[in-house]
């Protein structure tokens, strides 16, 4: 994605802007933990949409992480690796506030990838 973290930080206040009674404190507060982790480990900017619950859902068009979706549940995150016949899922628990799991971190897309 081009633009800036700020950017970044905007369409997600958008995404809340269009269904404030339902995003909740948790989901945003887990949001702003991955993307502070993200711009820390100057990783790729991702593309970030609604989710069904409402969650958010984060891709990205970093070389290597096409196939990599991530979504931002109030006290999960859900990492999903696509292949050409499947998908493979596993939850990062994740309290607000609170640190990343080294294996969580090792799945992002970061400027050393």
């Amino acid at each position: 994605m081009s633009g800036s973290w700020a950017d970044v930080g905007q369409t997600v206040e958008d995404l809340v802007a269009e269904r404030p009674d339902e995003y909740g404190s948790e989901v945003r507060a887990v949001m702003a933990d991955l993307l502070a982790l993200m711009e820390r480990l100057d990783g790729a900017r991702p593309y970030i949409g609604p989710g069904y619950w409402p969650t958010f859902v984060l891709n990205f068009d970093e070389p290597g992480f096409e196939n990599l979706q991530l979504e931002v549940f109030g006290d999960r995150i859900e990492v999903y690796r696509f292949t050409d016949q499947l998908f493979d899922v596993r939850e990062e628990k994740h309290v607000p506030g609170e640190g990343f799991s080294e294996a969580f971190i090792r799945d992002l897309p970061t400027s050393n990838a």
